[in-house]
């Protein structure tokens, strides 16, 4: 295959809302992707790309065109379609969370290595504009020593919806799997996957994954993150960073806000507050084109197997640790 022009992207499970309402928009919108073939299991894709249906997900892997996919299926089939995709020699853009656990994500990267090609997972809040200006001023130390950082992502999601993956074991269900890394994405970016004590309390749905979880981390160094994760508490998402000279506050949608979440907050230690606002971006659109650029060698993919793999072995920890 040629290495010139734009990424040719496959995607399987079409028929997905965020597949329908963020990510392929954003391949449109790119000059350096292009989708070429789509396939859906659960039955027709949406008008728009009907043209570019070629069946099943196994003619998406076989067409000759397709260099890389993107997978926005249910959890508990990532590592079955990651590890196709690899033996057909497809780089793999795989939707949050990577695996349903830390040996399933091992697997995915093992099985990628060895084929050669690209793993990314498509968690898209880093490449927002606001999300990277936080972290990099919380680095760069503006707030002095951070010392705490606090991450909620809670909405309801009704019990009697049992089609719903999420609320499968079967398939990786649970809040703590699914936003988790929203709420602890930040604390493990600047601090690492592996903090020196952790805790946590679980509420478990009548289907056995959890409803609510509650998590405790320390790194040491007075450097602690707390996080709320939620399929039954009313909406909200926020992210709080504490430090010696003042405090970050980016309410909400704080994760998932999309073009138009720019606005957050500095707080001094005086009490004043100072309106902050980062420059609008698209992180769909940001995220497929940092894809394609991994793909095609112009720059590294941000997080690499190895980082996700370790997020998700945390993850393990915090599950067993709620029990």
């Amino acid at each position: 295959m040629s290495d010139a022009g734009p990424l040719r992207l496959g995607i399987l499970g079409a028929r997905s809302w965020i597949a329908r309402q963020a990510v392929i928009p954003a391949i449109d919108a790119s000059a350096r992707c292009a989708l070429v073939a789509v396939a859906a299991a659960g039955g027709p894709v949406p008008d728009r790309i009907a043209h570019l249906d070629v069946g099943g997900y196994d003619d998406v892997l076989a067409h000759p065109e397709v260099e890389a996919v993107y997978l926005p299926l249910a959890n508990g089939l990532h590592r079955t379609w990651v590890e196709r995709a690899a033996a057909a020699g497809k780089h793999v853009l795989c939707e949050k969370p990577l695996g349903v656990d830390g040996d399933d994500a091992s697997a995915m990267a093992e099985a990628c290595e060895r084929a050669g090609v690209l793993l990314a997972e498509a968690w898209m809040t880093p490449f927002g504009t606001r999300w990277g200006e936080v972290a990099t001023r919380v680095a760069h130390g503006e707030i002095g020593e951070p010392r705490h950082i606090r991450g909620e992502f809670t909405f309801r999601l009704a019990p009697d919806q049992a089609t719903n993956y999420r609320w499968d074991p079967r398939q990786g269900g649970g809040a703590l799997l699914d936003v988790g890394i929203y709420a602890l994405g930040l604390a493990v970016h600047l601090w690492g996957a592996e903090p020196t004590r952790l805790a946590a309390a679980g509420q478990l749905s009548p289907t056995g994954v959890d409803a609510t979880t509650s998590i405790w981390c320390a790194w040491g160094a007075g450097r602690s993150a707390s996080a709320l994760v939620s399929f039954e508490l009313p909406e909200r998402q926020r992210l709080e960073v504490a430090g010696t000279a003042g405090r970050f506050v980016v309410d909400g949608p704080a994760f998932t806000g999309g073009a138009g979440a720019t606005d957050y907050r500095l707080i001094h230690l005086d009490g004043r507050t100072e309106p902050r606002t980062a420059p609008a971006n698209n992180p769909y659109l940001a995220m497929v084109e940092a894809f394609s650029d991994a793909v095609r060698g112009a720059r590294p993919w941000p997080r690499p197997a190895g980082d996700v793999v370790a997020l998700a072995r945390l993850l393990d920890r915090l599950r067993h640790a709620g029990q």
